[in-house]
């Protein structure tokens, strides 16, 4: 089982994001996943991983918003989400762990291939001296 760290969960986060890709803006779904909510924000926006939403853009989601979630904003200290999204730099990093991880599965199975083509190799040179030993029997 693998470790939590930071960087799977950041990996968790990335990929939810990436479930929406290019139409949507988020807010919530990585600070779900981070601890450092804002100063996390920050470093991924400096990087190119997601984009922050203009402040027009913002006003207009904050309407699209229900008062049951504006409830739980206000209840953890926050006077309105911050919208993000997927950059192009965080498009290709999603996809890279989505790779990275087949590719550890890859290596998986590749292992497992290698035991068995040992096995039959194994088998076949048995068989093979049975085969001699028998017909050496067989002519004398």
């Amino acid at each position: 089982m693998a470790e939590e760290t930071t960087f799977n969960n950041l990996k968790k986060g990335l990929l939810e994001l990436l479930d929406g890709y290019p139409s949507y803006r988020y807010f919530g779904k990585i600070e779900f996943y981070l601890r450092e909510t804002k100063s996390s924000l920050n470093v991924l926006e400096k990087d190119g991983i997601i984009e922050f939403a203009s402040q027009k853009e913002a006003e207009e989601l904050n309407k699209k918003l229900t008062p049951e979630i504006w409830t739980q904003l206000k209840a953890e200290g926050k006077k309105a989400p911050i919208w993000y999204r997927l950059a192009s730099k965080g498009v290709d990093l999603a996809i890279s762990m989505i790779n990275l991880e087949h590719s550890e599965r890859m290596i998986e199975h590749s292992k497992k291939t290698n035991r068995l083509t040992n096995w039959i190799i194994t088998l076949t040179i048995i068989l093979i001296i049975f085969g001699v030993i028998q017909t050496i029997f067989t002519i004398l």
